[in-house]
């Protein structure tokens, strides 16, 4: 884990990760002011650029509708941001861990023909499969694919999933957004009681790190939950204010937390895997037949 803290903040070009590692009120209050933020901009924006009147953050006929569609540029940023940061990031490990091998000549090919190592990493997080405790891994990929799904479904169908329509029972952006939530609901709470009990030994030593990302998570769900039930449930006032909490609560998860906290190894970590498969074949191609063959076996 120390390791894993120490490479990720080295990672990060921007030296806000390796900064809110060494201080843990910073951390908080970086979190903290990103959602105090959001708030004031969510009340600059009703007051003065819609204009709305005070007495009317106390009334039920708010409507329900312009109420997510407004939100799509800013939702786009959010998810866009931890994106590049994550993606500049990524292209610093390959400079560090490759590009400085002078002494290894490394074909274009090989970039190619060995992405297969990353995905397979990235999809089906085999590496956590050698941990003695057998149960951590089909946990540990509910995690991941709650919300990689979440993340594939803001990324490419934004404008399909956050939308003022309401749709019926049957349709299917409501059963995606179900089996999302429920994932990230069961895998979330189960980190946190896991880690509160510390039973487990991969959970016995838990920082303040490792409690952000999955409390901040199961909030986001907990209240984009209360958000759907409300619209649905035609509560205007009770919607409006939920989807306040939730974006104040979603910000700093993704614009903090993701690109310079605990998650940013989930990018990390199956690079590393195909980074290092890739400089194993590069030197395989610079051994004799006979010496490839011994190394081989």
């Amino acid at each position: 884990m120390t390791l894993r803290r120490y490479l990720d903040s080295l990672y990060d070009w921007t030296g806000i990760a390796s900064k809110l590692r060494q201080s843990k009120s910073l951390y908080i209050w970086t979190l903290c002011a990103v959602s105090l933020l959001v708030l004031l901009l969510i009340g600059i924006y009703h007051t003065l650029i819609v204009r709305m009147p005070f007495p009317d953050f106390t009334r039920t006929h708010l409507g329900l509708e312009h109420m997510l569609g407004t939100m799509t540029y800013f939702t786009s940023g959010v998810i866009l941001f931890p994106l590049l940061v994550l993606m500049s990031n990524a292209f610093r490990m390959y400079w560090l861990t490759i590009h400085r091998e002078d002494d290894l000549r490394i074909p274009p090919r090989l970039y190619l023909s060995e992405i297969k190592v990353f995905l397979v990493h990235a999809v089906t997080q085999k590496q956590l499969g050698v941990c003695k405790e057998k149960r951590s891994w089909p946990k540990h990929w509910i995690f991941v694919f709650g919300c990689s799904l979440m993340f594939f479904i803001l990324v490419f169908f934004l404008d399909w999933f956050q939308t003022d329509n309401i749709y019926p029972l049957s349709h299917p952006q409501r059963w995606i957004g179900y089996i999302a939530t429920a994932f990230l609901i069961y895998a979330s709470a189960d980190v946190i009681i896991s880690r509160i009990k510390k039973k487990k030994e991969i959970h016995k030593f838990s920082e303040l790190s490792d409690f952000v990302f999955p409390v901040l998570l199961f909030l986001t769900v907990l209240s984009g939950i209360a958000v759907h039930i409300f619209r649905y449930s035609g509560l205007e006032l009770a919607s409006h204010y939920s989807f306040a909490a939730h974006v104040a609560i979603a910000a700093p998860m993704m614009v903090v937390e993701i690109p310079f906290g605990k998650p940013s190894h989930m990018i990390y970590r199956p690079l590393a895997a195909y980074f290092h498969r890739i400089k194993e074949k590069a030197r395989e191609s610079e051994m004799p037949k006979g010496a490839v063959l011994e190394h081989a076996s």
